[in-house]
């Protein structure tokens, strides 16, 4: 063996490799791509089913805003019911059935309170909040466990 053998003037500088590609992925990213497609996609199919089965509460809440009377609150807390309930079950409701029928929907409200002696009269601040409870609260299936 010579020295010029082990000469640092035959040294050659380290080869580095390429990079690695993004492209193409991986069938492990692929995979997750798809599942997280799927997700969303079912997420927002979720969301926009519940925002049109509750298109009669906005409604009814719009429509509770332009109230005048305590006999109108009661026409819109009928209409929202309608929406929701077998016109069998709710349109011939009045008076204390009509009541009990919306204290039993929503437990959260409780209108035996809140009604006023005449309908003709202006709705209470009372009324207008247990009414916008209701409306966005009640239970879809009546519940008669009480």
């Amino acid at each position: 063996m010579t020295n010029e053998a082990y000469s640092l003037s035959r040294l050659h500088d380290i080869v580095m490799p390429a990079p690695v590609s993004w492209w193409p992925l991986a069938p492990g990213v692929w995979v997750l791509i798809c599942v997280a497609v799927v997700v969303v996609c079912v997420a927002a199919w979720q969301f926009y089913s519940s925002w049109q089965s509750n298109a009669y509460r906005r409604a009814g809440l719009a429509l509770l805003a332009e109230a005048g009377t305590a006999h109108d609150i009661s026409i819109i807390l009928k209409r929202v019911a309608l929406a929701v309930f077998p016109r069998e079950q709710v349109a011939s409701l009045y008076g204390k059935e009509w009541i009990t029928f919306l204290n039993q929907t929503c437990p959260q409200a409780d209108f035996a309170d809140s009604l006023p002696e005449r309908d003709d009269v202006g709705p209470s601040s009372q009324l207008l909040a247990v009414s916008e409870v209701w409306i966005r609260h009640h239970a879809r299936t009546l519940n008669t466990e009480h």
